[in-house]
């Protein structure tokens, strides 16, 4: 048993990412045993100016594309990464597990340097590609939730085809489940109603999470995506991504679900980014996710200022867009926090200025620290530099 107690300036801790100035975290073996201000070992670790929080949450995000990021802005969106026909599909239809990894690994290693300790990583082809995107994950120290992507999903459903189910996209579903592995699905729209049941029935009786994009275009709304999830996916493991196209009266239909929001991405392919604000007053503690790696860095901290410009005035609090990251993720039972009896992971951020006043800390996190502030990055009681 190893014990160890870790001093910093700031400590952010519980569900409510509370301040605590000059705080010391004890941590045995892997699992924070004590909060306070005197440390309960001889073993004491001071890790000087910085604050020290729960590692991040990347709630959503595609790896499988990061080969195509150089023709970002030289095509149409959905002819680089849209689902059948979009480069990255007919690339993968093609290529060899082995011949990603390489790749996979320096996407992983850069995700670990911006603090993020557990990502939900849709993994198209799943049944091909998710055991390699695991191990590299794991490899570079993250926690990954696979999504896994079936290889059979219609560009079109046709009103006489709801009732029909596609073997292949059954036996998937089922290799998934027995696996362990999340269900990714394109969108509702790509699926018959008897295929969303499925998955849904199937990912269900494993507690597995599902996660679908979800009116994140003018025609997929109006296309009726959001009756179709809310008809054949109401189960609380669901994930639902983007939302960008609803109004007030249809996130108050929601159900008390995970929801994620890709703000960049968002604001770079439609140009908004859904109604946060109201999501909050909904009780639905939505998340934040970086999407594709082929058209956006997957920095959570660019993420987190963006949201912050776009929503002044709606009375967005830093501390809740702090949380989008953190401890709404482990609400749902995604990431982490700081709590006696849970495990130790946290992120220490270097301060640039002399101190930070407690009552102003949530804002400087969210205005001032960047990727090039995460100085320690800690799993238990092993502290690892972080070198960019």
């Amino acid at each position: 048993m190893r014990r160890l107690s870790i001093k910093s300036l700031i400590a952010l801790v519980d569900q409510e990412l509370i301040p605590i100035k000059d705080a010391v975290i004890d941590i045995s073996d892997d699992e924070v045993i004590g909060i306070g201000k005197i440390p309960g070992s001889n073993n004491v670790v001071d890790l000087g100016n910085v604050i020290l929080m729960p590692q991040l949450t990347n709630a959503h995000i595609h790896v499988l594309d990061y080969f195509l990021m150089d023709l970002f802005n030289k095509y149409y969106i959905d002819d680089v990464v849209g689902a059948p026909y979009g480069l990255k599909y007919y690339y993968l239809r093609k290529a060899k597990p082995e011949s990603l990894r390489n790749g996979l690994a320096m996407v992983f290693r850069r995700i670990r340097s911006y603090g993020i300790g557990c990502l939900l990583s849709i993994i198209e082809y799943g049944k091909s590609f998710t055991d390699i995107v695991i191990e590299e994950a794991r490899r570079a120290g993250l926690c990954i939730v696979p999504l896994a992507e079936p290889s059979v999903f219609r560009t079109y459903v046709r009103p006489n085809e709801e009732e029909d189910v596609n073997e292949e996209f059954e036996d998937e579903i089922k290799y998934f489940v027995d696996r362990g592995f999340g269900i990714s699905l394109i969108s509702p729209l790509n699926y018959t109603m008897a295929e969303l049941k499925i998955a849904s029935k199937l990912g269900g009786s494993r507690g597995l999470p599902i996660s679908t994009h979800v009116s994140e275009t003018e025609d997929t709304y109006s296309d009726g995506d959001l009756d179709r999830a809310l008809s054949t996916l109401m189960i609380g493991n669901t994930v639902f991504v983007h939302l960008t196209q609803l109004n007030d009266g249809d996130i108050m239909r929601l159900p008390m679900l995970p929801v994620v929001t890709c703000p960049r991405s968002n604001m770079e392919f439609t140009g908004k980014i859904p109604k946060i604000s109201t999501m909050i007053r909904r009780g639905l503690r939505p998340l934040i996710g970086t999407d594709n790696v082929a058209l956006v860095e997957p920095d959570p901290w660019e993420e987190i200022k963006l949201v912050r410009l776009l929503m002044r005035g709606e009375e967005l609090h830093s501390i809740n867009i702090l949380k989008m990251l953190t401890s709404w993720a482990w609400s749902w039972g995604f990431g982490y926090i700081m709590r006696e009896g849970e495990l130790m992971r946290g992120l220490a951020l270097q301060v640039g200025y002399e101190g930070v006043d407690i009552n102003y800390v949530h804002d400087y996190v969210i205005t001032r620290i960047s990727s090039m502030d995460v100085a320690y990055i800690i799993n238990g009681s092993e502290i690892l530099k972080v070198t960019t």
